[in-house]
C-alpha cells in the first residue's frame, strides 16, 4: 500500500442532520477585503500553531507570483486516515494549482492518525485547531477573509464536512471526496455554505448508499440533498453529463449566492480522481482537484443572514 494514501485502510465517519435553513430578509454585503502593505513570503514551510495544550502543524504553500498587495484566496486541503499534511500536498497537487491561480494552499495534519470527525472529547479538538490556523494565517499573510475554502479525502472530507457546519461563519465554501458522512453530529449553520461532493458509486470504504444496518441516514444522496436544503437551494437539482461516468447534480437558486453540486462517478472506487500517484480503480474521468477549484472560483462572496439555520435530515438524488 502507497504511503501516500494509507487512508483507505479505514472507514471514516460524518454527517447525519439537515433542516430548512431559514432565511429572514436581505443579507448585508460581504466586506470588501482589505490591501496588504506586501505580499505574504513566496516558498513551501511549516506552520506551528498551539490549540488543546498540543503542537499542531500544517504545511502551507505561497506561490511566489502573488500579487503585491492583494489579498490572496486561502484554502485548507485536509488528508485521509493515517495520512498528514505533506502527504496530501503530493497527493492532491493543489500546490501547482496554487502557483497558476494565485492562491495559498495549507495541508494541516491531524494529531494522530485520524481526524476526530465526531467531536468527541475523548479525541483532540480539531475544530478548534482548524479555527486557529485560520487565525494564525490571517494575521501574518495576506488572506483574503471572504474566499477562505476548505477540501478534504476520506477521513478528511468527514472533518471537512464538520468544519463547514460548525465554523460555518470563516469558511465560504468546501469539497468533500469520498466521505463518509453518516455520524456526524447535527449540523446548525449560520449562513448558507457552498458545498462540492464528489464520490465513486462502488466505493467499498464510504459506501455511496451507506452502511447496511446502520440507525442514521445512509449514503452520499442524503447527505447532499439535506446540505442543499440547508442551503435554501430548489428542491430538485438539474442533472447532466459531464464526462464518461461521470454525472453532475446541481442544486441552484440556493440563499445567499450559494451552490451545491455532487459528482457522482459510476464504478469509481475509494479514490480522489486525479491522484498521484493515481489510486487503485478504474481511469479517473476528471481531476477532483482542477474541479475542486474551479468550483470555489465560481463562488461569490458568501453573506450572513440575520437569521440562522437548523440541522436535520433528508431526501437524495435518485
Amino acid at each position: 500500500m502507497s504511503a501516500l494514501r494509507p487512508w483507505r485502510r479505514a472507514a471514516l465517519a460524518p454527517v447525519a442532520a439537515a433542516l430548512a435553513f431559514a432565511l429572514a430578509g436581505p443579507a448585508s454585503a460581504a466586506p470588501a477585503p482589505t490591501a496588504c502593505a506586501s505580499a505574504p513570503v513566496a516558498g513551501t514551510y511549516t506552520v506551528t500553531v498551539t490549540s488543546g495544550g498540543l503542537q499542531r502543524t500544517a504545511l502551507v504553500h505561497v506561490p511566489a507570483a502573488l500579487p503585491a498587495g492583494a489579498p490572496a484566496p486561502l484554502l485548507l486541503a485536509l488528508h485521509g486516515a493515517y495520512g498528514n499534511g505533506p502527504g496530501m500536498q503530493t497527493y492532491s497537487g493543489f500546490s501547482a494549482l496554487a502557483d497558476a491561480d494565485d492562491f495559498i494552499v495549507a495541508y494541516p495534519s491531524a494529531a494522530g492518525h485520524f481526524w476526530n470527525i465526531s467531536g468527541s472529547a475523548k479525541g483532540p479538538d480539531d475544530v478548534a485547531f482548524i479555527r486557529a490556523l485560520i487565525s494564525t494565517l490571517e494575521s501574518t499573510m495576506c488572506i483574503d477573509t471572504t474566499r477562505v475554502f476548505a477540501a478534504g479525502v476520506s477521513n478528511g472530507a468527514g472533518m471537512v464536512a464538520l468544519l463547514g457546519c460548525a465554523l460555518s461563519s470563516q469558511i465560504d465554501g468546501i469539497a468533500v471526496v469520498a466521505g463518509d458522512y453518516d455520524q456526524l453530529p447535527s449540523c446548525r449553520l449560520k449562513r448558507p455554505v457552498p458545498l462540492l461532493e464528489i464520490h465513486g458509486t462502488a466505493d467499498r470504504v464510504a459506501p455511496y448508499r451507506g452502511k447496511l444496518g446502520q440507525a442514521t441516514v445512509d449514503g452520499v444522496p442524503p447527505f447532499v440533498a439535506a446540505w442543499a436544503r440547508r442551503d435554501g437551494c430548489a428542491a430538485l437539482p438539474g442533472i447532466r453529463s459531464i464526462a464518461s461516468r461521470t454525472v453532475l447534480f446541481r442544486w441552484q437558486r440556493c440563499a445567499h449566492a450559494a451552490m451545491v453540486e455532487h459528482i457522482r462517478i459510476i464504478a469509481g472506487r475509494h479514490q480522489w480522481p486525479g491522484a498521484t500517484p493515481p489510486d487503485p480503480g478504474p481511469r479517473a474521468t476528471i481531476s477532483a482537484s482542477h474541479t475542486i477549484w474551479s468550483f470555489f472560483s465560481s463562488l461569490g462572496p458568501q453573506t450572513l443572514p440575520p437569521a440562522s439555520g437548523a440541522g436535520g435530515t433528508g431526501g437524495a438524488p435518485a
